[in-house]
């Protein structure tokens, strides 16, 4: 069984604007951290975890959103809708035949720094992920751990540096790769959110890293381009796609991912 980590910001956690197919993917499942169990994967994705580690609540239509992102550490699918993880595992699986095993570490407006080593996010992801493992080894072993990584709006938005977040990013898959093994830390580019020179900085720090360490796979380039077509967007939300675009991202990265491991 592969595990498959799933972390990042809103897009990662998923802030599409419909729910699209519910179907359980096949040899594949998902790791439910506040329950510490393993569930068919289909979507919605992920879980809701309040700071002190126990079940939150999900971030609805009449839920005040202000209050969830202050309760909340970790976050499902806002609204209950789709996330790109169903697609990416199908596609993963289709190439490699293995089983697989999601883990959902997501929140919406996480910069780079709340993943820092020591803080309460990196605390938890490593928490689920190393609780995931040995659920996984119970089941008949964990072949691989990878990390896919969506991430950078909010970097953006506050203006980071290149040289910033590529510290903060290297820093933060040296942690992983000795706390939980972590074999690949596997990049989604992130998308153009503030729509200036401000996205470049982030866009260039993840494409420099992807190129000069061999720690980090990029897996697609094409959500730089999503956000020009309003297909692939949620209409609702600026700045984040559409189930369409989702899955999308989801398939393309999936394929990428399942092609670099078998070579």
């Amino acid at each position: 069984m592969d595990i498959i980590i799933f972390s990042g910001q809103s897009n990662m956690q998923g802030q599409s604007e419909a729910l699209t197919s519910t179907d359980q993917v096949p040899r594949a499942y998902e790791f439910k951290y506040t329950e510490n169990c393993i569930v068919p994967l289909k979507n919605p994705v992920g879980e809701d975890i309040t700071h002190s580690h126990e079940k939150g609540f999900p971030l609805m239509e009449d839920t005040d959103f202000n209050s969830w992102l202050t309760s909340n550490l970790t976050g499902s699918s806002c609204y209950g809708n789709t996330n790109m993880v169903p697609e990416f595992c199908r596609s993963y699986i289709e190439v490699t035949s293995s089983e697989v095993l999601a883990v959902h570490i997501a929140k919406g407006s996480a910069d780079i720094a709340m993943w820092d080593k020591g803080s309460e996010l990196y605390s938890l992801t490593v928490k689920k992920a190393a609780a995931a493992i040995k659920e996984a080894e119970k089941a008949g072993g964990a072949d691989r751990i990878l990390l896919v990584w969506l991430q950078g709006e909010s970097d953006a938005i506050y203006s980071h540096s290149r040289d910033y977040y590529k510290e903060r990013l290297k820093k933060l898959q040296m942690s992983l790769f000795r706390d939980l093994g972590i074999e690949k830390f596997c990049v989604i580019l992130v998308g153009r959110f503030t729509g200036d020179s401000r996205d470049d900085e982030i866009i260039a720090a993840q494409r420099e890293l992807c190129r000069d360490d061999g720690n980090f796979v990029m897996l697609t380039e094409i959500a730089e381009e999503l956000y020009r077509d309003p297909v692939y967007m949620n209409p609702f939300v600026g700045g984040h796609y559409s189930a369409a675009g989702l899955e999308l991202l989801g398939r393309t990265a999936g394929r990428a991912l399942a092609e670099a491991t078998l070579k």
